[in-house]
């Protein structure tokens, strides 16, 4: 049994300090702010309550496998709803796909009648090419630490197809600009350049057909609220309004140094945004965030009743999960090109009249409001072996987190502390 420090108290801090507990690992949580949570407590104004798109699941089984293995089963303390339509894409007034998830079948089809004919068997085909990549990254580099490009054999890389962008990949394989636009309009939106990233990064698309999408009732505050009961449940030690600086130790990191002093431990699992010591741990680029644009609706306005996203200028609204109050919590990622309300009327989503409560942030203050906590850039595949967490980290410290290796998404991350706690088992 270790003493454990773990730094940061976001869902990365606390999903790694339940299952090292759950160990019988003696785990104090550090966390600077006067709360536990970080992006999963949602962004409140005026009586509206936005959240960061973490209430939506694509690989629900990682939430699952977190709360089997720091007690008692997800269905026990959390509703996961299955989302019937896993995104509503909107090209046109006149033109809107509900592509349903969990189902091969059922995507072709829907393709099927708003394409045309053909359309959807060749978006099953494209998907179809990347599960293979699939079984290579799940077992590779998300089940477990990742050390480096020799983790790969030579069959495994060439599955991969490390030197081919997505960007490319899909003008070969879409002809049909509608369905590369379902492939690439959701990495701009999320501060990518498609023309960098490697093609197996399709897996995003195939991974939301086989395993669907699935909201958390209640959104993320639930899930919080969830996970706090669970700290309390696994007996760890949280330490609010302590802010952690840098690691001690010169071969061997045996503590956290804080505003507070030096707290000892065998072992650091530092989940913060930023690295210890401020230092830089990759040369990837931080990843600029969209724009983004709350909206708070009265009772009359248009319904969404799933994440939507608009072509063309691409614009991406995510009805919050966790407003309770009337009308509708939204908000609206985009590019900036132009009013999102004025792009939202051209495609028939008209909110002009019911807004009641709107904000503008600018992608820089979106970063200054959240902190670096968006994730890197990718500028081909190298991009993967220089993300904190990757390769050998000095004994006694584990990186995991939304800036860290696999990735900044709640899934993902999940894995992350996954694969991080089981070089601890007992």
């Amino acid at each position: 049994m270790a003493d454990v420090v773990v730094v940061g108290g976001g869902f990365a801090g606390i999903s790694a300090a339940v299952r090292l507990a759950k160990m019988r690992h003696r785990v104090v949580l550090l966390e600077a702010d006067d709360r536990l949570g970080g992006q999963l407590r949602p962004y409140e104004a005026g009586g509206w309550s936005f959240d960061h798109g973490w209430s939506e699941l694509t690989l629900p089984a990682t939430v699952r496998d977190l709360f089997k293995k720091s007690g008692r089963p997800l269905e026990r303390v959390l509703d996961l709803e299955p989302l019937a339509v896993a995104r509503r894409h909107v090209f046109d007034r006149d033109l809107v796909l509900d592509l349903p998830s969990g189902s091969r079948g059922a995507q072709t089809d829907a393709i099927d009648a708003v394409l045309g004919r053909g359309t959807g068997e060749r978006w099953t085909r494209w998907l179809d090419g990347f599960d293979d990549a699939w079984e290579v990254l799940r077992h590779v580099a998300l089940g477990r630490p990742l050390a480096g490009r020799d983790d790969f054999d030579r069959e495994q890389w060439r599955t991969l197809r490390t030197r081919l962008s997505l960007e490319r990949a899909a003008r070969r394989g879409l002809r049909d600009p509608h369905l590369r636009a379902l492939v690439l309009d959701r990495h701009r939106l999320d501060g990518q350049q498609p023309r960098s990233m490697p093609a197996f990064l399709g897996v995003y698309d195939l991974v939301e057909r086989s395993f669907g999408r699935w909201r958390i009732a209640g959104g993320s505050t639930a899930l919080l609220a969830a996970l706090e009961r669970r700290l309390e449940e696994r007996r760890v030690e949280i330490r609010l309004g302590v802010r952690a600086h840098d690691v001690t130790g010169t071969d061997v990191v045996d503590g956290v140094l804080t505003d507070d002093g030096r707290v000892g431990a065998d072992v650091v699992v530092w989940a913060a945004p930023t690295g210890p010591g401020g230092r830089s741990e990759t040369d990837a680029l931080p990843r600029v965030p969209s724009a983004v644009t709350y909206l708070g609706l009265g009772p009359y306005a248009p319904r969404l009743a799933q994440q939507t996203v608009v072509h063309g200028t691409p614009v991406r609204v995510t009805p919050s999960a966790t407003h309770t109050g009337d009308g509708q919590a939204w908000t609206v990622e985009h590019l900036a090109a132009e009013d999102p309300v004025l792009t939202l009327r051209r495609v028939g989503i008209d909110v002009g009249d019911h807004v009641v409560h709107r904000e503008d942030v600018s992608p820089v203050d979106v970063a200054r409001r959240h902190g670096a906590r968006h994730g890197w850039q990718w500028s081909g595949w190298r991009t993967a072996f220089t993300l904190p967490g990757v390769g050998p980290e000095r004994r006694g410290l584990l990186r995991v987190g939304v800036n860290a290796h696999p990735g900044p998404s709640t899934e993902l991350v999940a894995l992350g502390t996954a694969a991080a706690a089981e070089t601890l088992r007992p």
